[in-house]
């Protein structure tokens, strides 16, 4: 997810700062970099010297912000979730829903965020695979990141909560939410989620699970509850 153009990028903890701005869109240069090359060869195949190559540095620039390709990585990772707040801060604001349905933000999140684990699924790899190694706190920083989705989605259905039939709306929206991170965790690591010997493929993948979420919370759309239904 390499930044926008004109945008300015999230400042990471990861990193030491440069203090000259040219340092700093350096470092961005190389994560740009390193980030796309990630996506089209994968981790293991993407060597330092690729790297500066493709930003326009040197080695002895890597060096001079990076410890090694590990440290590098860290640093993506946590640009990477910087973003994804952004993106979840979006999707979750009560004023972009007003006049929807329950349906209409549970398939609109479900799709988007399936979109991005789809569209980056080599760069979510490799954190995962640095995860599994123990070699720094992604783990934990993720998992913080699935809380936050599940608290964000919570408060924004909340006000609504007269619509769904489970009996404890918050304990559902989160598992439900728990439930679409294991499977797309699922498609990280075999690049696929398959029912019995077929493969779903995006769209189809994105209307089930959107089905399962919302059978889940207790939602029909057929029969909703409005709130001055219930005066």
């Amino acid at each position: 997810m390499p930044r926008s153009a004109g945008r300015k990028p999230p400042r990471l903890r990861s990193v030491a700062h440069p203090k000259q701005a040219r340092s700093e869109a350096t470092l961005h240069r190389l994560l740009d970099a390193a980030e796309l090359l990630i996506q089209d060869k994968g981790l293991a195949d993407v060597s330092i010297p690729d790297i500066v190559a493709r930003a326009g540095s040197s080695v002895g620039g890597f060096y001079a912000r990076f410890k090694d390709k590990d440290e590098l990585l860290r640093a993506l990772e946590e640009r990477f979730l910087a973003q994804m707040r952004d993106l979840v801060d979006g999707l979750s604001a009560p004023a972009r829903w007003e006049d929807a349905s329950i349906a209409d933000i549970v398939r609109t999140g479900v799709a988007t965020l399936l979109a991005v684990f789809q569209e980056h699924r080599p760069l979510l790899a490799a954190f995962m695979e640095r995860a599994a190694h123990g070699q720094g706190p992604e783990l934990q920083d993720i998992l913080g990141f699935r809380r936050e989705v599940s608290a964000r989605f919570v408060e924004l259905l909340h006000s609504r909560h007269e619509e769904l039939a489970h009996p404890d709306p918050e304990v559902a929206i989160d598992l439900a939410i728990q439930v679409l991170f294991g499977l797309m965790q699922q498609l990280i690591v075999f690049g696929e989620v398959r029912v019995g010997e077929r493969r779903l493929g995006e769209d189809e993948l994105a209307t089930e699970l959107a089905r399962i979420v919302l059978h889940y919370i207790g939602y029909s759309e057929g029969a909703a509850v409005h709130p001055d239904q219930t005066k």
